[in-house]
């Protein structure tokens, strides 16, 4: 019989919880808290094989809870439930022992495959135990897995200190600990058994561990300790081991990327090491001189990029239109090969910042994530993406999603076209609106556009563009201490003056004289 603890702070999710569980073989729950403060005294009394918890509560939420779960309790397995906007919960939580993560609100079977799941790693775990009767050999290799998996926690940053290791390899290793971390992308699968034996040929797996990442075939994690002598010839070790590897993936015909961090003295900041080799790997271009990159602390500025069919693509997306998105999307990767000095680390800036412009139109009640809550896994990988090719892949579906999820809340619907062209107007009034990008957005000649609109609304495209403006800059002249050329930039005006005359025309007064009347008791 397994037992489990149920934390919520509402007492009808947690009966639900529970409700969902009832005929699931060899289950029980032992406890119910409604905060993470109660959940501790609970599993410190009860000593349950898995957790379920919500992670917004009060007194100790789950952001405050997981760690001290990771610290306290390492093998307790944990199930998170919690709301699809909730990303940066999801991150904590990926960054603990974590089994599942379930968006709400969740079916029984989601739930009833997360519970699967922790029992199983629970068994596995058993049956691990048990194995340990075996022969001194046999020993070993599951000490030695056992710690492997503990560097992948330290290097993923699950575990913050560096443990103690129980295989005589890792034993020996970090004695005079000194190494540095090579993480190898692929552009295709690895097999990991044939880079074992190659690594053990070689002579290469004394001094090396190599780590790999769930549901990732792709990558793969190598760690090389450095002896006394080579310490002081690291960058001439790094490109032996990186020459070598070279030979292996040449024979498979695979292409692989490495990144390479500096030198560490402790295990401790392994997971520092790994952002250091993904700074590296970042650092790519779509054609890069070299496939390896050393870490460097200091970097040269990100590149500029202003991709001329952004606003086109914006507006695709804000519509809906998925199979034009589909279309559309491979010419912003053609745009970052084309733009020189283009890094795989700018092009993932200028992805995220496309997808800020588009969570900032969605109702205030949607998120990013609101189609699919398979995207949030989605979004835990990008900080594993390290090749322009799965970039695009991923992009591409991130934006998928957001333009079904779009398409749900009826942009740019209206019967009327001229309702539309408002619609769009009053969103992207801060945009640089011209009468001829307007028009092409909605298939409309310019001239029809600029007749039918006056026709339809009493006032010209223009006048309406300043009108929209200028209500939005009274506004912010009321609401916030901006100066006057900040709130024009801010509401589409980058010429300050022209911002004034425009103001003082529709409004009578200027801007200072509008905050001053508007402000006072």
């Amino acid at each position: 019989m397994y037992t489990y603890i149920v934390i919520d702070d509402e007492p009808l999710i947690r009966r639900g919880t529970i409700k969902k569980l009832e005929g699931f073989p060899d289950i029980a729950c032992i406890a119910q808290a409604s905060n993470g403060q109660t959940a501790l005294e609970l599993i410190k009394e009860k000593d349950p094989d898995f957790i379920i918890t919500d992670m917004k509560m009060p007194v100790m939420d789950g952001t405050r809870l997981l760690p001290v779960l990771s610290t306290q309790y390492p093998d307790k397995h944990i199930i998170v439930i919690s709301g699809y906007k909730d990303f940066e919960y999801a991150q904590q939580a990926l960054r603990a022992n974590t089994i599942d993560y379930i968006v709400k609100p969740f079916s029984r079977e989601a739930l009833w495959d997360a519970v699967s799941r922790a029992i199983s790693e629970i068994e596995n775990k058993a049956s691990l135990d048990q194995k340990l009767t075996m022969s001194e050999t046999e020993k070993e290799a599951l000490k030695y897995e056992y710690d492997r998996q503990l560097l992948k926690n330290l290097l993923f940053g699950s575990l913050g200190n560096s443990p103690e290791f129980s295989s005589g390899k890792l034993e020996r290793l970090t004695a005079d600990c000194c190494y540095f971390l090579m993480t190898v992308n692929l552009r295709e699968a690895l097999d990991e058994n044939a880079l074992s034996e190659f690594l053990s040929v070689r002579d290469m797996a004394s001094s090396c561990v190599l780590i790999t990442r769930e549901n990732t075939d792709n990558m793969v994690f190598l760690l090389f300790f450095l002896s006394q002598d080579e310490q002081t010839e690291f960058a001439r070790k790094a490109s032996s081991c990186k020459e070598l590897l070279d030979q292996f993936f040449d024979s498979c015909q695979a292409h692989p990327s490495y990144g390479i961090s500096q030198p560490h003295t402790a295990l401790d900041r392994l997971h520092e090491a790994f952002l250091e080799t993904a700074d590296a790997l970042n650092q790519m271009t779509p054609i890069p001189a070299s496939n390896y990159v050393f870490y460097e602390a200091a970097r040269k500025p990100s590149v500029t990029l202003e991709w001329p069919k952004l606003e086109r693509f914006l507006f695709l997306a804000e519509s809906g239109q998925t199979a034009e998105i589909r279309t559309l999307f491979p010419e912003l990767f053609h745009y970052f090969a084309r733009t020189e000095r283009c890094r795989l680390k700018d092009a993932k800036d200028y992805c995220m910042e496309i997808v800020e412009a588009l969570r900032k139109s969605l109702p205030k009640d949607m998120s990013v994530q609101h189609n699919s809550a398979a995207s949030l896994s989605l979004l835990n990988n990008l900080n594993f993406i390290f090749s322009f090719q799965e970039l695009e892949e991923f992009f591409l579906q991130v934006f998928h999603n957001l333009a079904e999820a779009f398409e749900s809340t009826g942009f740019y619907t209206e019967k009327d076209v001229m309702d539309n062209v408002r619609n769009y107007i009053r969103l992207h009034y801060d945009k640089d609106l011209t009468l001829e990008f307007v028009a092409s957005l909605f298939h409309l000649n310019r001239s029809y556009l600029s007749s039918a609109f006056k026709t339809r609304t009493g006032t010209s495209f223009v006048d309406y563009v300043n009108q929209v403006r200028v209500d939005k800059a009274k506004e912010l002249l009321v609401k916030t201490d901006k100066k006057t050329y900040q709130i024009a930039q801010t509401v589409g005006y980058e010429n300050a003056k022209y911002f004034f005359r425009i103001f003082k025309k529709l409004e009578g007064e200027t801007p200072e004289q509008y905050r001053k009347r508007g402000t006072s008791p």
